[in-house]
């Protein structure tokens, strides 16, 4: 598969196959520049020109044996506006150029869903520290709630409740509780949110991309497939609109953030952080009410010591290596542990919590449903077995019907390779269910154990009868003496037969003849 030129298209997007290492080495490398150069565009004009960010994921095999460590990376996917690029690592004896610079580089935010993962397991595989890290699940939660708290975009019809009522309404009789915890009788005004419930629970990235960009993220069996392999178009498909999908969600949230505020924005340490040797740290400028990547400004940072007092632009070695100290442009504090809280968000109406009564009653409720089935399965299969008719031995070979077998349905939910197939037909007859015959019943004769030493002279006479049937002329094989594993004094089979010896002259007249 050529690994140049675009692969497939979703909407305007261009993805990118990089599986060979001077190709990539080129290519990032100009992307890297260019993520830079727009890097200073920001720096120097703010207001015009917002901080670059790349949609970022990460692909390796998966391992179906619980207990073993993950494989390692096979593929990073990043995305910077309509270009996605699937870069197979997994291919390359060493990381092409330009690749650590964009990931490390602290002026540059990588987007993503569950991001904190992929985050830790980049520096234990490649032991490349990952900065400026958004996770999207968080972010858009953030968003969400100033909007709504201030009833702008989607929520700008949605009346203000005139006064919160003291208690939430209890759950009336014999109505199902997810039903109307979910109703607007018990949520009100929430129950027009998009996003509600604990800051802590992750939204899918198929589901936010469909909502604000209607782009529909298709996985099933991909996901699981083999990475470490040369990719599958429709591998390549799916990794480049992983990380595109990511780009184009923070490119729409970003809109959104800039409509709230600039007191009612969330900060950042809310939603974003940087991963340095495997830690997740606070985001630069944690406390800021700005995006990932914007520079503080000077009067902020002359209220710190040992730092800058002036925004000053390093070169991109420089400001990754003093970042990764904790002593960057944007680093007044340091290094500060990453906890991902968020106090001034409102989760909306909350089910009351479950009394451990009402946890153990679920709880056997659960256990109750999966005993019902198994029973269930099992039932199923020893339907299947009895339904096998299994024929009677006719000189010494089983008969199946095979019409029976294979004639007969699999149900579903049935334990077994051929999941809700019908089961292949039988070739032999299970041991279990065949006659016993006096085949079968023959036991074979224990070995013998042969004696410690061998009679040379049986050895001798063998080899010479050996050498005589392998001659042209030679007598045939049924005279020729076995030798005896068991040794000169042990008869096995009755008392032996000596040959009598012929000269050498008579020997060599036969091979001639």
């Amino acid at each position: 598969m050529s690994s140049a030129g675009p692969i497939s298209s979703a909407a305007s997007m261009k993805s990118y196959y990089l599986k060979s290492e001077p190709q990539a080495s080129v290519t990032l490398r100009y992307m890297a520049n260019g993520l830079n150069a727009a890097a200073y565009e920001s720096f120097q004009s703010p207001d015009t020109h917002p901080p670059p960010h790349i949609g970022f994921d990460l692909e390796w095999k998966p391992n179906f044996r619980p207990g073993t460590p993950e494989n390692p990376i096979a593929v990073i996917q990043i995305a910077y506006q309509t270009a996605s690029y699937v870069i197979h690592v997994r291919e390359m004896r060493h990381l092409p150029d330009g690749l650590v610079e964009i990931l490390e580089n602290p002026r540059i935010v990588k987007v993503g869903v569950g991001i904190q993962n992929d985050a830790k397991k980049l520096y234990r595989d490649l032991r490349v520290s990952l900065n400026s890290c958004v996770d999207l699940s968080l972010f858009v939660k953030c968003v969400d709630s100033g909007l709504f708290a201030e009833r702008l975009d989607r929520y700008a019809n949605v009346p203000f409740s005139s006064s919160p009522p003291a208690e939430p309404p209890s759950l009336p009789p014999n109505c199902p509780p997810w039903e109307f915890y979910n109703s607007e009788t018990f949520l009100g005004p929430h129950f027009s949110r998009l996003f509600r419930g604990p800051y802590s629970t992750s939204i899918g990235l198929a589901r936010l991309s469909e909502i604000y960009e209607g782009l529909v993220l298709t996985k099933g069996k991909i996901t699981r497939s083999n990475w470490d392999a040369e990719l599958t178009p429709a591998q390549i498909t799916y990794a480049a609109l992983d990380a595109y999908a990511g780009s184009i969600v923070y490119t729409h949230l970003t809109r959104l953030f800039n409509l709230l505020e600039s007191t009612k924005r969330p900060k950042r340490k809310y939603y974003a952080f940087d991963c340095i040797r495997g830690t997740l740290y606070n985001c630069c400028g944690d406390d800021r009410r700005t995006l990932p990547g914007e520079q503080m400004e000077d009067t902020e940072l002359v209220h710190f010591e040992n730092v800058h007092t002036h925004r000053t632009f390093h070169p991109v070695e420089e400001e990754i290596a003093l970042h990764l100290q904790g002593v960057g442009t944007d680093q007044p504090r340091g290094f500060v542990a990453w906890n991902p809280s968020n106090p001034e968000y409102d989760p909306g109406p909350m089910p009351p919590k479950k009394t451990p009564e009402e946890k153990e009653a679920m709880r056997k409720q659960r256990q109750k449903r999966r005993d019902e089935k198994r029973k269930e399965e099992e039932a199923q299969n020893e339907g299947i077995e009895s339904i096998t008719e299994v024929g009677t031995l006719r000189n010494g070979n089983p008969s199946v019907n095979h019409t029976a077998v294979s004639d007969v349905p699999r149900p579903k939910g049935m334990l077994g390779p051929n999941r809700g197939h019908a089961p292949k037909p039988m070739t032999y007859a299970p041991i279990r269910n065949r006659p016993a015959t006096s085949a079968l019943a023959i036991k074979p004769a224990p070995l013998s154990r042969p004696s410690a030493k061998p009679d040379m002279n049986d050895i001798n006479t063998s080899m010479k009868a050996l050498r005589i049937s392998q001659t042209p002329g030679a007598l045939p094989s049924s005279t020729t003496t076995a030798p005896n594993p068991q040794g000169s004094n042990h008869q096995t089979h009755g008392p032996r037969r000596q040959r009598k010896r012929k000269p050498h002259s008579q020997i060599s007249q036969d091979v001639r003849g």
